[in-house]
Parts: structure tokens; C-alpha cells; sequence
């Protein structure tokens, strides 16, 4: 039984819950999770001079992420003082804010004007976050570890907000909001750069529509967007990189597409198909795949990964795929909006969330505490060498044929720590643990 929604509505019935159930798993997995690769680097004793300087030298000679860069070292620079847990409960806030906007963007681009029932928006909304934890492959990458949460997580949610904005047509920000903003657009090239001309042409149509404008959004984010791509840094860093033909690029291009793709699709691809199944009655196939406006989301999607056809295939890692993941992500809900929900479809769900959720906290739990595990024992390892005044040696850890069901998809856990004691992220680590040196050894 729905009802006509309120215009005013911030949060379905049930979605409150569903947002705290979130809010503390993703609390314990951000608190469990150990530093690794550049967090180590980030964690040099606090000094605001040193940090200004290096992230100066960073736009000049890296990268023109600057504020993301300032704020990954004044959050990571202060791990000592318990900066941590306010990371831990700031990240995990920021991707149940991520869930929150993508549940009510895709109910308005899908056309749904009712209120579900407690029952079925608690499911919709727990089915979105399983959805945007499971089917990014890096989810890792971009939730867990600390440097690409900032830099991945904070910007897509950032960008998401913002077209969540332009949807609705609230596209009138104060100040505050016009400086985010532009703080925004500068996070992330790949996607600034798709945000910047999709509120262009926004922008555009809506001029040539006779309708409200948008001009002071666009330009804020174009002004972000412009910060970031003229950096002296991103075209130091591009000539250090191995050219790449056309051919390459695609080539490379097309490898990333994995990236989005992975078998834990299949559970909710078939969850929507049985939706749109059930309710064929009352929706037209195959127009129904355009859920009204959620096409546009899938669109998105095409759009960013040709964009990336820019980049040096040496550039092209897979958490750079991350917001196509999460535009699929949208697409996948504006479907699952769209479809009639009767009393089948709502035991099916209630079985399939439930599945699921049983599933996740199954694979991720152990998966997390055994990271933390190895993590600890590696520091008290250390710590012990150093105590002796040793070159620290540590057990090369690798995670045989279950690695790909780890967040951390690589054979090696905790990148910096390798064989190498020169490398650049090994030396990070051994600085930040006080050690004269540190390898890893089979």
C-alpha cells in the first residue's frame, strides 16, 4: 500500500534505519582498518609549515590535487592523536551520505512519486549500499584506505551531491555552498572534468529552453575543474609516464572495463529482473529500461570511461573506474525503483536483502579482521626490531586463491611493505615506525 509522497520528505519510511545500520558496520570496518601504502607517508609529525610545503611542491611537480592532498595530510599527520576515529566515524558518515542521495536522485529520476512502506524502504535502501560496497571491484581502494577514501569516496559523493542538486533544479546555493563546491571540482581530474561539461551543456539547454540557469554552479565548478587540470604537476608526472599509442590506450581502456564488472552483479541483476518480471502488467518493456530519467545514469557511465581514453594507460588504475561504478550503481536503482512492488516482490526482496546482508558481513568481517591481524602483527614485529636497533625483516604476506574476495585486491597486502627496502612507500613505512630499514622477505 504507497501514498502520495510529501514534496518536503528527507528520508523514506524506513531508511533512517537502514542509514544507522550502515552507519555503524561502516564505522567498525573504517575503526578495524589498518593503514597501509601512502597512508604511511601521510603520517609525518604535524607541522602545517612542512605540510603547506610539500603539497605546494605536489602541484608544482605531482599532482594539482591539491586540497585533497592538504586534507589526506592534516587528517593522517594527526594519526597519533587519535585522528583516526574521527576519520573512522567522518567516512563512514560520508558514505551513508552517499547512499542517502543516491536512493532519493534515482527515486526522482525513475519518476516514483510514492512513499513505499517502512518495510519496503528499508530494503530498497540497505539494497543500494550492498550494491555500492559489492559492485565496485576496489571498493577497498576508495572506502577503506584512508588516502583513497579522501580522494576517491569524498569526491564522488561530492559530485553526486551536486548533480543530485541540478536534478531536483536546486541549483541555488549560498556562498558556503558555491566554495564547496569548487572545492569539489578540484578532488578528482576524471571526473571533474565529466561534471564540468555535463553542467555546461545543463547549463545550455536550459538557456536554450528558457529556463533557470544555472551559470554561478557551472562556474564555480568549472573554476575547480580548471584549477586542477592546469597544474604544473599533472603534466610533470604525465612526461615520467610510459607514452601510450591509441591502440594502447583502448586496449588498456578495455582491461579497466573489469574494473566494473564483477559476479557479485549477478544477485542484483536478478533481484530487478524478477521486479521487472513481476510487474510487467504495469510497465512497458522494453521502455522501462529508461526509467524515466535514470537512463541518463548509464549514460554517465559511457561518457566517463570514454573520457578516460585521454589518460596514459599507465594512469588507468582500477580505482579510476570508481565512479562509473557508482553511475551503474544509480542506473541499477532507478530500476529497481521503477519496479511495482506487490506482495511478491516484497517477500523477494525481504529474502534477497536479507541473503545478502548475511552474505556481506560473512565475507567482510573475517576478510577485515584478518587484515588488522596482519597489520598488527607486523607493527609489533617492528617495533621489536627497532627496540634491538635491527634492519627490520618482515614475512611477506600474500593471500593464495581467496585475494580476490579481500578488499585489498593485490597478492601482496599493504603495498608499501616489499621486498624492496628503497622503495619509496617501504621507506614511508619505515620512517613512520622509527626504522632504520625495512624489507619484506617470502
Amino acid at each position: 500500500m504507497t501514498v502520495p509522497a510529501p514534496a518536503a520528505s528527507r528520508f523514506l519510511p524506513g531508511e533512517k534505519l537502514a542509514l544507522w545500520l550502515c552507519f555503524a558496520f561502516l564505522l567498525w570496518a573504517n575503526w578495524i582498518t589498518p593503514l597501509w601504502a601512502d597512508d604511511y607517508c601521510r603520517t609525518i609529525p604535524f607541522s602545517p609549515r612542512m605540510i603547506f610545503h610539500i603539497v605546494w611542491g605536489n602541484y608544482f611537480f605531482w599532482t594539482g590535487r591539491w586540497f585533497i592532498t592538504l586534507v589526506t595530510f592534516f587528517i593522517l599527520d594527526l594519526h597519533h592523536y587519535g585522528s583516526l576515529a574521527a576519520f573512522a566515524v567522518v567516512n563512514a558518515g560520508i558514505f551513508v551520505f552517499l547512499v542517502h542521495v543516491v536512493v532519493h536522485m534515482c527515486r526522482r529520476a525513475a519518476g516514483h512519486g510514492l512513499i513505499p512502506t517502512a518495510r519496503t524502504g528499508f530494503a530498497q535502501c540497505l539494497l543500494v549500499f550492498l550494491m555500492l560496497w559489492w559492485l565496485p571491484r576496489t571498493i577497498a581502494e576508495v572506502a577503506l584506505w584512508k588516502t583513497g577514501a579522501i580522494g576517491y569516496l569524498w569526491a564522488v559523493t561530492g559530485e553526486m551531491w551536486i548533480l543530485s542538486r541540478v536534478l531536483a533544479g536546486r541549483t541555488r546555493l549560498n556562498v558556503a555552498q558555491y566554495g564547496a563546491v569548487f572545492l569539489i571540482a578540484t578532488a578528482m581530474e576524471s571526473i571533474s572534468l565529466l561534471m564540468a561539461l555535463f553542467l555546461l551543456g545543463w547549463a545550455a539547454w536550459a538557456w536554450k529552453n528558457s529556463r533557470p540557469v544555472p551559470w554561478a554552479l557551472a562556474a564555480s565548478h568549472a573554476l575547480g575543474t580548471f584549477t586542477l587540470g592546469i597544474a604544473p604537476g599533472n603534466y610533470v608526472r604525465a612526461r615520467v609516464m610510459t607514452p601510450s599509442s591509441p591502440f594502447d590506450r583502448l586496449d588498456g581502456l578495455i582491461g579497466n572495463l573489469g574494473s566494473l564488472f564483477d559476479p557479485f552483479w549477478v544477485p542484483f541483476v536478478l533481484l530487478i529482473g524478477i521486479g521487472l518480471f513481476v510487474g510487467r502488467r504495469q510497465i512497458h518493456f522494453p521502455a522501462c529500461l529508461r526509467c524515466g530519467r535514470g537512463w541518463m545514469f548509464a549514460a554517465l557511465a559511457l561518457a566517463y570511461m570514454l573520457l578516460l581514453f585521454i589518460y596514459p594507460r599507465e594512469a588507468l588504475a582500477a580505482r579510476v573506474s570508481y565512479p562509473a561504478s557508482v553511475f551503474l550503481v544509480c542506473y541499477l536503482a532507478c530500476l529497481l525503483f521503477s519496479c511495482p512492488v506487490g506482495p511478491v516482490l516484497s517477500r523477494v526482496m525481504a529474502v534477497t536483502c536479507t541473503g545478502l546482508a548475511v552474505m556481506h558481513l560473512a565475507i567482510v568481517i573475517p576478510d577485515l579482521t584478518m587484515l588488522a591481524r596482519i597489520s598488527h602483527d607486523w607493527q609489533v614485529s617492528t617495533r621489536a626490531q627497532v627496540a634491538h636497533d635491527q634492519p627490520v625483516v618482515l614475512h611477506q604476506v600474500t593471500m593464495g586463491p581467496r585475494h580476490k574476495l579481500l578488499y585489498v585486491h593485490k597478492d601482496i597486502i599493504f603495498v608499501g611493505i616489499n621486498p624492496n627496502p628503497r622503495n619509496q612507500l617501504t621507506m614511508c613505512y619505515a620512517w613512520a615506525m622509527g626504522a632504520s630499514s625495512v624489507r619484506a622477505v617470502p
